[in-house]
């Protein structure tokens, strides 16, 4: 049983796919014979259209014609000419529509035409006579040619050919109707034999379907159960968001509303808004947004709307200026939000007060430029400080190398023969003077270290180090020490303070040794703006403490008696590194030698 009723119905679709294959074939046969009807009725119907206006301009162009002719009237002539230039253009739109035509021929469109034009000549010729010789000229003229005649013969022929092509055009309408009648004859056949072979079908088919209908009607219910749920748990997430929504926008402690876009008039506010605004519910809902803003931003801020507007709601965030309801102004920092509000554009704006860091911000800026002139006061002041320093220094030569002359001579002549009282205190005079010496020399290099770049060159510190070491070769070998240096690069810098910087590390190495023989190794380390400098030795170290003292100027870590220095030498060199824009530090332990980093800036 089940066997022959797929038969039966794989049957039915075969002839109803077959019939609807038919079907389709007589269809577009039939109905491309009605388009093609229509076509040519569609292109009679814009022929005689045609036909018609070319005729209306060619009478319209005799009218005004006559009726300058009688009148005179300038104003006629403007017209003339527009219709003749409309006439020109309509008669080749009209020749064209012609050549595609099985009623008409172009033999019958030129000799209306021509007429037309002979007609318009003999108008043109009349008009001239006129205007060169009087009325009276023109009308002999037009009945010299015989206008008249000419006129009824346009006529004669516009409605000969309106009469033949509109016979054409109810032909084709006729037997545009005889093919819509035998197709619908057709489709009705067809439909009636494919309505009985889809009812045979249908019924086949019900029955196979009245089956699953049960099943199916189950399934649908528990289906239906299911989604109510899902609706149900859907609807309660909705709400809970909604609340969600409300919660934060209501009880955010940042300020926040909703204004119209195209208004801008406050659509909802926050307590947050209402409290810090000092505006109630009422007031802000009257209220604008230009109405909160200096006058002075409500150009800036129309500008921005206007960009909004242009460009697209996206989100944005800026700095402006508040007025509260007291007057007082506040700065802000604003972050508007794209949205809709009753199914209009808005936008969603969040607040944040940052007047106290505005004012911060300007307090700041206005120390920094006290600052900044302090610096160059305190700038000034080092720089006469330098001058005095050097300018003593070199003044307090003379007497002191005096001084020091005349107790020399003393010593010399007179020791001996005083007691040994008068020895010693000529002694201590001397080593004064001496000192003195030294300390007022160290104090003159020290202020010749100046700041400015002009003796800045390319330097190779491999050959200044060859210079340094060649001057400490007596006391090199004397001490038994060894120098090792690594290949070093070139840099811009003064050569001269440069050379004195390393004779100065490497003396310190050499004066602070233990009772090994001193090891002096010199190395360098490239980082992406500068060089690191290393001179490390295996010398007496330093205590961590005195780490920033030594390169205080006149700063000393051990008895004269014990090392000779007046503590300059590390001062001297601090300068010259922070001239160079480096910096210099020392790592170091007592009794495990010492390690002096510094850096020269690769952009000098």
């Amino acid at each position: 049983m089940k066997s022959a009723t797929e038969r039966t119905l794989v049957t039915g679709i075969v002839i109803a796919i077959v019939s609807v294959v038919a079907f389709g074939i007589v269809s577009i046969w039939q109905t491309n014979r009605v388009q093609t009807t229509s076509a040519w009725i569609r292109h009679a119907n814009q022929l005689v259209y045609q036909l018609q206006k070319v005729v209306d301009l060619g009478t319209q162009y005799e009218i005004d014609a006559k009726g300058f002719l009688l009148t005179g009237d300038s104003t006629l002539q403007r017209s003339l000419r527009n219709t003749a230039a409309s006439l020109r253009k309509e008669s080749t739109d009209l020749r064209e529509l012609t050549v595609m035509d099985e009623g008409l021929r172009p033999a019958q469109v030129d000799s209306l035409l021509a007429t037309i034009t002979l007609n318009k000549d003999v108008l043109d010729r009349a008009i001239g006579g006129r205007l060169a010789r009087g009325p009276a000229a023109a009308t002999e003229l037009l009945l010299k040619d015989g206008q008249t005649i000419i006129s009824d013969r346009m006529r004669v022929l516009s409605t000969r050919l309106d009469t033949e092509e509109k016979a054409l055009l109810d032909q084709h309408r006729q037997t545009s109707r005889q093919n819509i009648s035998g197709l619908q004859g057709i489709l009705a056949g067809m439909l009636g034999v494919l309505a009985i072979i889809l009812i045979v079908f249908v019924f086949q088919k019900n029955r196979m379907a009245l089956s699953r209908e049960k099943k199916a009607r189950e399934r649908l219910n528990l289906f239906n159960r299911e989604l109510e749920e899902k609706i149900r748990l859907a609807t309660a997430g909705l709400r809970a968001s909604e609340e969600k929504y409300r919660t934060i926008f209501y009880k955010s402690p940042l300020p926040k509303w909703v204004y119209d876009l195209e208004t801008l008039e406050f659509r909802e506010v926050n307590e947050a808004a209402i409290r810090n605004y000092g505006y109630s519910q009422e007031e802000f809902l009257r209220l604008k947004i230009t109405d909160i803003r200096p006058k002075e931003d409500i150009s800036p801020l129309m500008d921005e709307v206007r960009d909004v507007k242009a460009f697209g709601d996206d989100s944005r965030y800026g700095t402006w200026r508040h007025i509260k309801s007291n007057g007082e102004l506040i700065y802000v920092e604003v972050t508007a939000h794209p949205m809709e509000y009753n199914e209009r554009p808005a936008r969603m704006v969040v607040v944040n007060d940052i007047t106290e860091r505005k004012r911060s911000e300007i307090l700041l800026q206005q120390l920094n430029e006290d600052l900044l002139k302090r610096a160059a006061e305190l700038a000034s002041s080092n720089a006469e400080l330098e001058r005095f320093a050097y300018i003593a220094s070199h003044d307090l030569q003379e007497p002191l190398r005096m001084v020091s002359s005349f107790l020399q001579l003393l010593k010399k002549k007179y020791q001996g023969q005083l007691d040994e009282k008068a020895d010693r205190y000529i002694h201590y005079a001397v080593d004064g003077a001496e000192r003195m010496k030294i300390l007022i020399m160290d104090l003159l290099e020290y202020s010749r270290v100046g700041s400015g770049k002009e003796n800045f060159e390319e330097v190779d510190t491999n050959r200044i180090l060859e210079e340094v070491t060649e001057t400490f070769r007596a006391q090199i070998i004397k001490n038994r020490a060894r120098v090792e240096i690594d290949p070093l690069p070139a840099v811009t810098a003064d050569r001269m303070q440069l050379s004195q910087l390393f004779q100065n590390m490497i003396g310190n190495a050499m004066k602070y040794r233990s009772e090994q023989s001193p090891v002096i190794r010199i190395s360098v380390k490239e980082e992406p703006e500068h060089w690191q400098f290393c001179i490390r030795d295996n010398g007496i170290g330093i205590d961590p403490l005195y780490f920033e003292k030594i390169f205080i100027i006149f700063q000393r870590l051990h008895n004269k008696t014990d090392y000779s220095g007046t503590g300059i030498g590390l001062a001297i060199c601090k300068k010259i590194v922070e001239r160079h824009r480096g910096k210099i530090w020392v790592e170091s332990a007592p009794g495990q030698g010492s390690a002096f980093f510094f850096t020269l800036s690769k952009h000098q």
